[in-house]
């Protein structure tokens, strides 16, 4: 009976080490969907759509090509946005908001250059922006820079980004009860260009305390288990 006991206790540890973690949210558009992901707002922008490669699921967002159209495009392409609704992203943007030092934004992004026309401009930035419901926004619209040589060059370029919400910014106010996260993509040309993303993410930094436990409870967790093992 004691073995048992120690296994649920080492399981109960591990849960607890999980669950200090706090608040996360991932979207990674397994389901096909853009999973409340839309386009921001500007009307000549597309909807976002869903693509896979190589076994992932990427969500593609279109810049707008300007109103008129010779004019450079907008550059928010994209957002999720929640009210106080008990959602995962509401509830890990809440937590954000408390503690933006402690969290992280992260994506995986895609950019296709042979999609692009005639004009690709000399420059694609790809970022990120948040706003709440009091007004407050930040953007950090740099976290990606492809250079002209890039952006002419009809190649696939790839990259993951993660970013402190603390450091670059986005400190939204704890108060607040409505969270937008959106992304950025910004050039100069004046064609219909756009990018995949996904792995969205905003989630804790693991705190220290949080690794020596599991560092603790592992070890033991494999150990009892080969002894369980080896009387069956």
């Amino acid at each position: 009976m004691k073995h048992p006991l120690i296994l649920a206790s080492l399981t109960a540890l591990l849960c607890g080490g999980l669950q200090a973690y706090g608040q996360s949210v991932t979207f990674d558009f397994a389901d096909g969907q853009p999973d409340g992901w839309a386009n921001s707002g500007f009307g000549g922008t597309p909807a976002p759509t869903v693509s896979n490669f190589g076994g992932t699921n990427f969500i593609f967002l279109a810049r707008n090509p300007g109103n008129p159209p010779t004019t450079p495009a907008d550059f928010q392409v994209g957002n999720v946005s929640a009210g106080n609704n008990g959602s995962a992203f509401y509830n890990a943007m809440k937590a954000a908001a408390a503690n933006p030092s402690g969290y992280v934004l992260s994506y995986n992004w895609r950019v296709d250059t042979s999609t692009f026309g005639a004009n690709p401009g000399t420059f694609l930035q790809l970022g990120a922006f948040v706003n709440t419901g009091s007004g407050f926004y930040a953007q950090d619209a740099s976290e990606v820079q492809l250079s002209q040589a890039q952006v002419t060059s009809g190649q696939v370029f790839t990259g993951t980004v993660s970013v402190n919400m603390g450091a670059v910014g986005f400190n939204m106010p704890a108060a607040d009860t409505f969270f937008r996260l959106g992304l950025i993509e910004n050039s100069d040309t004046t064609d219909v260009i756009g990018a995949y993303f996904t792995h969205i993410s905003v989630a804790p930094i693991p705190e220290p305390s949080s690794f020596a436990l599991f560092g603790l409870a592992l070890p033991a967790f494999w150990m009892m288990r080969r002894r369980f093992s080896g009387r069956r």
